[in-house]
């Protein structure tokens, strides 16, 4: 089964939150510039925490955190003002991310021509391809792929041995991606952090 759990970070005490985290993301969320960004890496972990019970994370050669026994498998994104984190029985990606004023012009750069077909033809295209660019960065971050294999694949035509789904979070957007034949539903829980 994959939750997804989400976050509030707007109001994180910085200070107070970088004595809970792993020394790893003390040290990451240190070289941030901006306290907002802050926020947002110190939320991500504390919902891995949360979610996991556990923060003893590895990173791959992509820089995807994992657990090195994969018993539990996870995913972390957050975007203006939330964190999410996935976790997993399979491998698993998530994306969050809020639709923009136009973002659909972007569909042909970054998308194969089945999914910017889906773009254009959608009644709100902006947020069409917002919803299929969680889907793809959610197999990016599943599949430990970098951003740069965008489009060598298509998540309108699957992905092989995967599943997706997408969820709303008020106007935000939740892309998940299992290695799974059937996702299932996504169980979003709204956590206090």
């Amino acid at each position: 089964m994959t939750r997804i759990f989400i976050a509030d970070v707007s109001c994180i005490d910085i200070e107070a939150f970088l004595g809970k985290v792993s020394p790893a993301r003390r040290e990451k969320t240190l070289r941030l510039s901006k306290d907002d960004d802050k926020r947002r890496s110190l939320g991500a972990e504390m919902l891995l925490i949360k979610a996991a019970g556990r923060d003893d994370y590895v990173l791959s050669k992509n820089e995807k955190p994992y657990f090195p026994d994969n018993e539990v498998f996870f995913s972390l994104a957050h975007c203006g003002d939330y964190a999410v984190c996935a976790v997993s029985d399979v491998p698993v990606g998530v994306d969050i991310e809020l639709p923009r004023a136009g973002g659909s012009s972007l569909a042909k750069r970054f998308f194969r021509h089945d999914e910017a077909a889906l773009v254009y033809a959608a009644d709100d295209p902006d947020r069409e391809f917002c919803r299929l660019w969680t889907l793809k960065e959610s197999y990016i971050k599943c599949a430990d792929l970098r951003l740069g294999n965008i489009r060598s694949f298509s998540v309108v035509s699957g992905a092989e041995g995967c599943s997706f789904s997408c969820a709303s979070h008020g106007e935000y957007l939740i892309g998940c991606c299992a290695k799974t034949q059937d996702i299932g539903e996504i169980i979003i829980i709204n956590e206090k952090i």
